[in-house]
């Protein structure tokens, strides 16, 4: 199917959507159809699935370069995760009554294998979470880690139907000398009747006294004919010739290999075009099951209800207020940690601390200051270093002197005293440390100066940097506040129009007049038979009749029982500024340069 094709089915889907969304009682289908224009927008999905323990989140690690996801041996991934290309690395967490919140990349453990109360109580209402970060890979795929394989009904193992239709390859991974189970090879065979067969990514091939020749070689025996290829990685290889820049290392762990073909299945737009459209045909069918189910209940009570499940049932109206409270809790520490940040600091050396820790104290101006501190202390230690190795000799050439001479050293120099060889070479290496000492006090004095020079200005600067971060964490609590209104907004247009269902018969006759001729004219899209099972469907959902009798009966009021996320952490926090004075970034009692014995 031509790019172009692709592009003109979304453009028809985009304002099916707007028109369905008005319309809470289909709120599943509708997000089910908003996912379907969001996936076709944006990059192949390429899903990681296996066991517990196999190594999906190191794997990707690997393939990514970098220690990105959060690896428990306590707690597993417990969330899908989908990691896409960002140029501004952060991450958003999509919670299964439509709130979305966006986090720095440093949550990652508490969204994803965090076992504190807080992000236990977080998790439950999380439905996936997307993860933005700059790589070179992900400008091919999207990479989606997933929670691992769940037991399931007649000896199989389940995994979400919901995930597997949003992507279009699946990566099966496994543990070199662990073979697939009885649960995983009858999901792999209902997989391959749904046509989907996965990849297979023997991990942990490194594993001494396992050879992976053999393991993979048994697996292929069994089950070879329900996968496109097999291929064998190390991950933790990979991951440590990252490390040591060992390429032989990297040769080895075969994760450049893996790297190509996520490559290569990602790129086929052909494929993508396929799927989409399967996915809007099978998507069809359910939004024609869900219109003829609105005839058979009474849509005011229909639409009572789900207006009530967000804010009048009990027990969810806790759990949410829960759920936000430890959102507030966790915006709220790292304001408090960013407010008095600066607030302990009264050294040279606790700042360049704090700059190490805190990556949002950081810039290029920032950078070069830390530069020249860590030079200037630097200097201190070797000056320090090379005047306690001069007084040590000094007083082991004094005290053999005076025992030689029975004289003090000084003035045995200063009375011309007829010197050995072994004192000359002594004096000569005395000197020789004391002109090291005079160079690095110069070098010290000279550091000083541009510190000095700076000092004020860079201090300014580095608090204006912890109001930046503290501005950020309110407009970020302020985005969640944002959508909270939204939502009550959205609530209140839903009870508004409890009696009315003009959106669905809109959407009815859209699907006819827009949805129709065009996958009819482009008849590539779809295999003939599903074509066909497509337009009969189309034609069911255009002639089906809804009630059209408006209901009298007044929704009641219960919109403001939820209370919307407020904060007043620039009140109960004030920023701490930086205060250093030229005294406090100077070494304190620093020896004074010896003086040399020979002139």
């Amino acid at each position: 199917m031509e790019q172009n094709s692709l592009h003109q089915l979304i453009e028809r889907m985009k304002p099916l959507h707007v028109m369905l969304e008005q319309n809470t009682y289909i709120m599943d289908t509708t997000k089910r159809l908003k996912l379907i224009i969001e996936d076709a927008q944006e990059k192949e999905a390429i899903l990681f699935l296996g066991k517990e323990r196999v190594g999906k989140t190191t794997l990707i690690n690997a393939l990514l370069g970098r220690e990105l996801l959060s690896v428990s041996t306590k707690n597993p991934t417990s969330v899908n995760t989908f990691i896409k290309y960002g140029e501004r690395e952060c991450m958003k967490a999509y919670f299964l009554d439509g709130m979305i919140a966006t986090f720095d990349l440093d949550k990652i453990e508490l969204l994803t294998t965090g076992d504190t109360f807080s992000a236990q109580i977080i998790r439950e209402h999380l439905d996936y979470i997307e993860i933005y970060i700059q790589h070179e890979l992900l400008q091919h795929a999207t990479i989606v880690d997933t929670i691992c394989l769940q037991a399931g009904a007649e000896n199989t193992a389940y995994f979400s139907s919901i995930i597997l239709e949003r992507v279009q390859e699946v990566f099966w991974v496994l543990r070199n000398g662990s073979p697939a189970t009885e649960e995983e090879y009858n999901l792999l065979v209902n997989m391959n009747q749904q046509n989907i067969k996965p990849y297979f990514v023997v991990n942990a091939t490194d594993q001494r006294g396992i050879a992976a020749s053999d393991f993979v070689k048994g697996e292929l025996a069994r089950y070879g004919e329900l996968c496109k290829k097999m291929i064998s990685v190390s991950a933790i290889q990979a991951i440590e010739a990252k490390k040591t820049n060992n390429t032989q290392l990297l040769i080895d762990s075969n994760i450049t290999q893996l790297t190509q073909l996520i490559k290569e299945v990602g790129n086929d737009p052909a494929k993508k075009s396929q799927h989409t459209a399967e996915r809007f045909s099978k998507w069809l069918s359910r939004f024609l099951s869900e219109l003829q189910m609105i005839p058979e209940r009474d849509p005011y009570l229909s639409a009572l209800t789900n207006v009530k499940k967000y804010v009048e049932e009990a027990n969810v109206e806790f759990s949410l207020q829960q759920r936000d409270k430890a959102i507030l809790a966790a915006f709220e520490e790292d304001y408090k940690q960013a407010s008095q940040v600066l607030k302990s600091v009264q050294t040279l050396y606790q700042l360049l601390q704090v700059l190490a820790t805190e990556l949002y104290l950081r810039d290029e101006t920032i950078e070069q200051f830390e530069a020249q501190a860590i030079a200037y202390q630097e200097a201190v230690r070797d000056y320090r270093k090379g005047h306690t190795e001069y007084m040590q000799l000094l007083s082991q050439v004094e005290k053999q002197f005076e025992k030689t001479y029975a004289i003090d050293l000084r003035e045995g120099l200063r009375n011309g005293v007829e010197l050995s060889d072994l004192f000359k070479e002594q004096i000569e290496r005395l000197d020789a440390l004391q002109q090291r000492c005079a160079e690095l006090f110069a070098m010290i004095k000279e550091k000083e100066n541009d510190i000095f020079n700076q000092l004020y200005a860079v201090q300014n600067h580095i608090t204006e940097l912890a109001a930046a971060r503290l501005k950020a964490i309110l407009q970020q609590v302020n985005d969640i506040s944002r959508q909270q209104q939204k939502e009550r907004t959205f609530m209140q247009s839903y009870s508004d129009k409890l009696n009315e269902f003009t959106c669905i018969i809109e959407a009815q006759n859209f699907v006819r007049d827009a949805i129709r001729p065009f996958l009819q004219a482009e008849n590539t899209l779809l295999a003939s038979e599903q074509l066909e099972e497509t337009l009969t469907a189309i034609d069911a959902i255009s002639t089906l009749l809804l009630p059209h009798e408006h209901l009298n009966e007044q929704m009641p009021s219960l919109l403001n029982e939820h209370t919307i996320i407020k904060c007043d952490f620039d009140s109960k926090y004030k920023l701490q500024p930086l205060h250093l004075t030229e005294a406090d970034v100077v070494s304190a009692e620093l020896p004074e340069l010896p003086a040399k014995l020979m002139s």
